[in-house]
Order: C-alpha cells, then sequence, then structure tokens
C-alpha cells in the first residue's frame, strides 16, 4: 500500500474489476409500495458537513422534517442544532435506518461512504438523496442501480443543476433545433482559492476525542488519526474522487440531460498537481475530452487559475451556441451569413461579377448587400434559485407518487461512470472506453 493513498493497481481495482459481476439487473420489477403515511416526508441526515448541513437547511425550508442527524464530528452535531433545536444525534447512521419514521435518508458523508449507506438504506426500506457522486467507484454505482431495482426504492442524486430553470431552458432551447445540431460541448470550472481547492480549515477542537476516526475510514486503507483528511477528503483517493467527483460531476450531468445521454464511449485526461503541493494525491488541474459518438465533450478544471467565473457548459451547434453558467441560460444564435468577399479577389471580373448578380438577393450571402443581412440577438434567461431546494421538492413530490426523480439512479450512474473514466485514464495515462451493452471499462494500449 502507498503511503500517500491507495496504489494505482488498487484504484483501478476497486475501479473497474467486478464492475460486470455486479449484475445490474436493468430490467427488475420493483416492488409495490405505497407513499409515506407521513404529513411532512420526515429525513435523517447521514453526513451534516458543510453540504449536509445544507441539505438540512433547504428541507426545513421547503417543508420537510428533519428527525435526526448522525455525523463523526462532535461540533457539526451543535452546529445542527443551532439550525434546529433539541435534534437527536448519533454517530452510528444504522440508528437512523433503524427509525419507522423515516422515509428518505440524505447522504451528504465522504464519497467513499456514499454506496455503502446508500445501500443499506434502500434494504432497509428507505428512498435515497445521494450527494454527488454517486459512488467511489463504479461496481457501487451499478451496485446502487441493481439494489434500486430490487427494492423498488427512490434514489435522487444531488447534481442539484438538474432542477435549476436555466438547466430546464437549455434543453428546451437544444432540443427544439434552436441551436442545430451539437457536436461539441466546452465545460469548465476554474476555482483558484485555497477553500476552492479543498484546503478548508480545520476546527481547532479536532481530535480522536472529537472525531470518530475509526468509524470514518471505514474500507480505505487504516492510517493514524488525520484531522485534514477528514475536513479536506476530497484532496485523498482513499475518501474522495478528485474534481472529477465533485466538480465534473455537476458539468456532465448538465451535458447528458440536455442532450439525452447516459455514458460516454472513451474518455481520454491529463492534468497533475502544479499550485496545491504537498496537501493532497488527487490533481488541481485536470482536463478530459470525452467521445459520445455523436459529440465530443471537453471538460476543463483549474484549481490554480481564474479565468470564466463558476461553473460554465457550452453547448455548440451549427445554428448557434446554447451557454449555461450557474444562474442562467443564455442562447446565442449564429448569424447565417456566408462572406464571400474574400475568396472572391481570385477570381477574374467576369466570373466575379456574374456570382455577385446571381446571388444579390441571397439573404445568406454577402456579397457586398450586408446591411440587408439578418441581425440575430441573443438572448438571456436568468434565475435565483440555486437548485437544492427544487431537487428536494422534486424527491418529496415523487416518494408521495412513487415516479423516478429528475436525476434517478441510472441517470446518477451514468455521470458517476464518466468521472470515474476521468480518473483513471488520469492515473493510468491511457484512453478508456465504456461498453454500455456489457457494462465494462476497458483501457487502449
Amino acid at each position: 500500500m502507498s503511503q500517500k493513498g491507495i496504489t494505482r493497481r488498487e484504484f483501478i481495482g476497486r475501479s473497474v474489476a467486478g464492475a460486470a459481476a455486479a449484475g445490474v439487473a436493468w430490467g427488475a420489477t420493483p416492488m409495490s409500495l405505497t407513499p409515506s403515511p407521513n404529513e411532512k416526508v420526515t429525513v435523517g441526515i447521514v453526513g451534516a458537513g458543510i453540504r449536509g448541513l445544507e441539505q438540512m437547511q433547504a428541507i426545513l425550508n421547503v417543508g420537510g422534517n428533519v428527525a435526526v442527524v448522525c455525523d463523526l464530528y462532535d461540533g457539526h452535531f451543535r452546529r445542527a442544532q443551532e439550525i434546529q433545536p433539541n435534534t437527536p444525534t448519533t454517530r452510528e447512521y444504522r440508528e437512523v435506518l433503524d427509525r419507522k419514521d423515516i422515509d428518505v435518508v440524505a447522504i451528504a458523508t465522504s464519497d467513499h461512504w456514499h454506496a455503502p449507506v446508500a445501500i443499506d438504506a434502500m434494504r432497509a426500506g428507505k428512498d435515497v438523496y445521494c450527494e454527488k457522486p454517486m459512488t467511489h467507484t463504479i461496481p457501487e454505482a451499478l451496485e446502487m442501480v441493481k439494489v434500486s431495482k430490487e427494492t423498488g426504492r427512490l434514489v435522487q442524486v444531488g447534481s442539484q443543476s438538474l432542477s435549476m430553470l436555466s438547466t430546464q431552458k437549455a434543453k428546451e432551447l437544444v432540443q427544439g433545433g434552436q441551436i442545430g445540431n451539437v457536436y461539441m460541448v466546452q465545460a469548465s470550472i476554474f476555482r483558484p482559492s485555497a477553500v476552492g481547492a479543498w484546503r478548508y480549515p480545520v476546527p481547532p477542537d479536532a481530535s480522536p476525542q472529537t472525531v470518530d476516526w475509526e468509524r470514518f475510514q471505514g474500507n480505505a486503507p487504516k492510517r493514524p488519526f488525520d484531522a485534514p483528511r477528514f475536513f479536506q477528503f476530497r484532496n485523498w483517493w482513499d475518501y474522495g474522487t478528485g474534481v472529477a467527483g465533485d466538480e465534473y460531476v455537476h458539468l456532465l450531468s448538465r451535458v447528458h440531460y440536455v442532450l439525452d445521454v447516459q455514458y460516454p464511449q472513451t474518455a481520454i485526461a491529463t492534468g497533475g498537481i502544479f499550485k496545491w503541493t504537498g496537501d493532497r494525491d488527487v490533481p488541481d488541474i485536470h482536463n478530459t475530452v470525452y467521445d459520445y459518438g455523436k459529440f465530443q465533450a471537453v471538460v476543463l478544471a483549474n484549481l490554480a487559475s481564474n479565468w470564466d467565473p463558476g461553473e460554465i457548459v457550452r453547448f455548440y451547434g451549427d445554428k448557434g451556441t446554447v451557454e449555461l453558467t450557474e444562474w442562467s441560460a443564455n442562447l446565442v444564435p449564429y448569424d447565417p451569413v456566408e462572406d464571400y468577399g474574400y475568396p472572391l479577389e481570385s477570381w477574374p471580373k467576369d466570373l466575379k461579377d456574374k456570382f455577385i448578380e446571381e446571388h444579390k438577393n441571397d439573404p445568406f450571402a454577402d456579397v457586398g448587400t450586408a446591411s440587408k443581412q439578418p441581425k440575430l440577438k441573443k438572448q438571456s434567461f436568468p434565475q435565483k434559485a440555486e437548485g437544492t431546494e427544487d431537487h428536494f421538492r422534486n424527491l418529496f413530490e415523487c416518494i408521495k407518487t412513487r415516479q423516478q426523480p429528475v436525476e434517478h439512479v441510472e441517470f446518477g450512474c451514468g455521470t458517476a461512470v464518466a468521472c470515474h473514466m476521468a480518473n483513471i485514464s488520469y492515473r493510468e495515462k491511457k484512453k478508456v472506453r465504456w461498453d454500455a451493452q456489457k457494462l465494462e471499462l476497458s483501457m487502449e494500449t
């Protein structure tokens, strides 16, 4: 075992071997289930760090009931009770699953605990809200799909951008043909700050007495207490999935949703640790080219520099572009004009004059008649809501109707596989290929 984290061989083993053996029951019939008898949807939160406490507030804001909070750091319990006084707390997530009043388990743990908690929750008869990425490995993603099918339990994956109005508008524009055929997507995240690179401050009271370090490690390699690894888990492969699992998944969720795809066919990635050295084994620069067959997607992730603020996804069609930011959808149509001035300069005068005469009334041929050409205007569709509350509203409604939520388990499996492909390609320095029929990953030699 590498002292800096799991070895490449261990990483690949976890991510590839056993994928087919997971035996996803794609055609399994869900159990017949009745809606919750609770007037309010009752939630148990497992993982009450930064995101889990945001979940808690969102659940309360949309009328849900938070019945219990599970975490492994005492300070998070105190903060949860500042949000909702007298909230019961526990360090053992199975105590949450044992409660009969819980309808849904909201999971915001480190990535390596997502699948174990989610699978146990579904088998205990609970629906699941699982933060992105859905799982720490590809076999876990396939297993979550299988268990959801077997138990009939719902899973909403927490890439809340799918519940944002901007994403809905982008899908409407693209599927409605406003930008023609999409052959290329460019997505990017630039985040150069220490917090953006997950170098979060460690609470001054962090110790083996206030942090359940042994329980946190779970199936990860065992090591002595290390507070930064607990509070900054995304920086290590043992517990997180790097920039792909934290940020690619938001970008790719929008790509998959808008273009109605599940898996990429291939991925080839590059990157490295350039700025934030000495505190991680995941890259701070991580760029990937995905091939989906009908289009390619280029994903740029940079935790060392700043350019476009926030998260941006651009769908490039042959008639225009749709740009998605965190707060808007923008339609940028192309002016469908061919400017023939430059190539005509190489023609003899008689041929040039004849061509101009033949095309002088053509609205799409600029032969010195630019003032008559059509001019299309950019349109912008802003939004205010960040998406988390709407994402929970969507799940709560589905819990009552037993319909699949917007980011259901099979959708989450697709984006999880795509993110893991980027990580495996980066670590192995090879192009990786996904067989969507066999549900198998392979590497090109």
